[in-house]
């Protein structure tokens, strides 16, 4: 439930996230790259049927293998399910862009406050640490989400529509497209918010903060993005899995990022 306190902070956050120059292109750009993609694989679906197994690279081989075995399972048209299969692929961009925006968003989250000198009348009213935490969680994540959503239920349309006028048929994204927007995309948000916020406590710049996380946070995560795709798009069990682990991480992190966060310290080592 969302209090008081956390509402104050949330439009506090929104009204000062409405100045950064920085983050605005990122809202902007980004989206509609999210909205394009899916209609993009989708209408290149064809091509990818038509490329034969022995000169195409190993990831290629993989999909159209997963495709047929996805037409198999299904019973549908193998052309449907390379669809669903690159349509799949397009749900991992979703995961990139609660990352990208929350990790810029998130860096400046407390270190940014010290430096425009808004920290210390906060921390010093009787707001509780964890009602701090999670408003400033919330801040950073929401709107990522928000944008994510929106992004990816117009890719999906717009997919929809650009796969029927190329190829007559009228296929929507299927379970794992959507719990990987859903399910696994906030996870991963959360994952890098709280990062982010643990790291913007601990250091006195905000450039260092933007810099630890993005040389830091953003390559493990993309690397593990990397290494798991290829399983999550698969099978729904890697991928339910997977959820269950970004949940753990989740759960682990905010009490990480909790017992390291001593608002006297922070104080008095700032002043």
């Amino acid at each position: 439930m969302i209090t008081g306190p956390i509402r104050w902070l949330l439009w506090r956050e929104y009204l000062d996230q409405r100045q950064n120059r920085m983050l605005w292109p990122i809202l902007v750009i980004i989206p509609l790259i999210g909205a394009a993609l899916p209609a993009i694989l989708a209408v290149g679906s064809a091509a990818l049927l038509s490329k034969q197994a022995a000169n195409a690279s190993a990831d290629l081989n993989a999909m159209i293998a997963g495709a047929r075995m996805l037409a198999t399972m299904g019973g549908i048209e193998l052309e449907r399910a390379a669809a669903l299969m690159l349509l799949r692929v397009s749900a991992g961009y979703y995961l990139l862009m609660p990352l990208a925006i929350v990790s810029m968003a998130g860096a400046y989250a407390i270190v940014g406050e010290k430096q425009q000198r808004t920290l210390e009348p906060v921390l010093a009213t009787p707001i509780g640490t964890d009602a701090y935490l999670v408003g400033k969680l919330l801040a950073v994540l929401l709107p990522s989400l928000l944008i994510t959503f929106i992004a990816a239920l117009i890719g999906a349309g717009v997919a929809t529509l650009s796969f029927w006028i190329a190829h007559g048929l009228v296929v929507w994204p299927d379970a794992a497209f959507w719990i990987t927007v859903f399910v696994l995309g906030p996870e991963m948000g959360a994952i890098t918010a709280l990062v982010c916020l643990r790291v913007s406590a601990r250091v006195q710049d905000p450039q260092a903060a933007n810099q630890i996380t993005g040389l830091v946070l953003v390559p493990v995560l993309l690397l593990v993005i990397g290494l798991a795709g290829p399983f999550l798009i698969q099978s729904l069990v890697w991928l339910g899995a997977a959820c269950v682990a970004g949940a753990i991480a989740v759960y682990g992190l905010h009490r990480w990022v909790r017992a390291g966060f001593d608002r006297e310290e922070i104080l008095c080592r700032w002043r």
